[in-house]
């Protein structure tokens, strides 16, 4: 059962066409030539087989051969895993290719009444052919299995390094929601109890009288609070996990940019392909992908307004060949990188996607500004 259980994987079948095909080729190669020699040798030095044709030879070979992998087929070598079983089929496989060869000379006249000796040495010689001929497939068989188990080894390796990413990818966005919704939700709600508690503790002051001060001092409070609750949580919560991200990568732009300083112009192009690809229903864009692009979004802004200034950023999503392409453009000083000093958001992010496969390039844009591009392989 076993053995039935291999034969019928593919890997089965390759090793078998492995096997045949490799004893067929060296067998046919030997009889090929032992033909060819015998025929010469009989017609210049024993001149009553001088009658016998090349083709009669060359015939009895090829049924011999044909005789050695139906053996070989029939006794399923290449599906056992028992070295003794192995051989055993080598040896039953070139005894009956052996025996088979010679009863083929007798029909096609090869040799009409042989006496004993040319008999055994047939025999003899037919055997030794086959087995080494068998013996060199079953090596190529063995060595076909080796270089399929390495692959197969790489591949598994590879397959692991894969998950491991993806898994710490899934880890990094479930932490940076779960930290984002504390930060937006419980937080910001607590500093909002906390500002209504000192708006009250603040008005009843202000009626007591030589209490300026206190009430002044509770107002400057209150109003940092206030800008920690707008601002600081806020924009932490964006940076962990950016708005509208579940809805789509687009989405997710469209609201980063929105946040551009007025002063500056902003243009987002977005092709079919990508518009298909995001889709939240349809899509086949990950959560982690689409985080990737909005961080490439989000240094490239972030580029544009610290060297700035600069008046127009343009934002393009593309789609090449499974590879999503993120673009940010900027019209403000041209980028050199012969004297620019290193950008290190920029360089850990080109870490990061490198981590995916992926690139960034930073270069200079004609006549002036900058191009920060990435390529995320899906």
């Amino acid at each position: 059962m076993p053995d039935q259980a291999t034969d019928r994987t593919g890997d089965g079948v390759r090793d078998r066409v492995t096997l045949l095909r490799a004893t067929a080729i060296v067998a046919l190669g030997y009889g090929f030539g032992a033909s060819l020699q015998s025929t010469f040798i009989y017609s210049r030095y024993v001149p009553e087989w001088a009658h016998v044709s090349v083709w009669s030879r060359l015939g009895a070979n090829a049924l011999g051969v044909g005789v050695l992998v139906g053996m070989l087929w029939a006794l399923r070598v290449h599906a056992r895993r028992s070295s003794w079983a192995v051989v055993a089929g080598l040896v039953v496989a070139s005894a009956v290719c052996a025996v088979g060869r010679h009863a083929a000379q007798l029909a096609l006249g090869v040799y009409t009444d042989p006496d004993v000796a040319t008999r055994d040495s047939e025999l003899a010689g037919g055997f030794v052919v086959a087995l080494i001929s068998a013996g060199i497939g079953m090596w190529a068989l063995l060595s076909r299995r080796r270089m399929r188990s390495a692959a197969r080894r790489a591949e598994r390796g590879t397959v692991h390094v894969e998950l491991a990413v993806q898994a710490l990818e899934d880890e990094e966005i479930r932490v940076r929601r779960a930290v984002a919704e504390g930060l937006h939700g419980t937080l910001q709600g607590k500093l909002v109890l906390v500002d209504a508690e000192l708006d009250a503790v603040v008005r009843r002051m202000s009626l007591q009288r030589d209490r300026a001060a206190d009430v002044a001092a509770l107002r400057r409070v209150q109003e940092e609070l206030t800008v920690v609750r707008e601002l600081d949580v806020r924009q932490m919560s964006r940076l962990l996990y950016p708005d509208r991200l579940e809805l789509g990568l687009v989405p997710a732009v469209r609201a980063m940019l929105s946040r551009v300083p007025s002063t500056i112009a902003t243009r987002l192009a977005v092709t079919p392909a990508v518009r298909e690809v995001d889709d939240p229903e349809l899509g086949s864009l990950t959560v982690a992908q689409r985080l990737l692009a909005v961080r490439v979004v989000e240094e490239g802004i972030t580029n544009a307004l610290k060297y700035g200034p600069a008046t127009t950023i343009v934002v393009d999503l593309d789609l090449c060949d499974g590879v999503l392409v993120v673009g940010v453009e900027n019209d403000g000083p041209t980028y050199d990188p012969a004297t620019a000093a290193p950008l290190g958001g920029t360089a850990r992010l080109a870490e990061r996607i490198g981590l995916a496969h992926g690139a960034v390039e930073l270069r200079p844009r004609d006549p002036r500004g900058a191009r920060l591009e990435a390529r995320l392989p899906l």
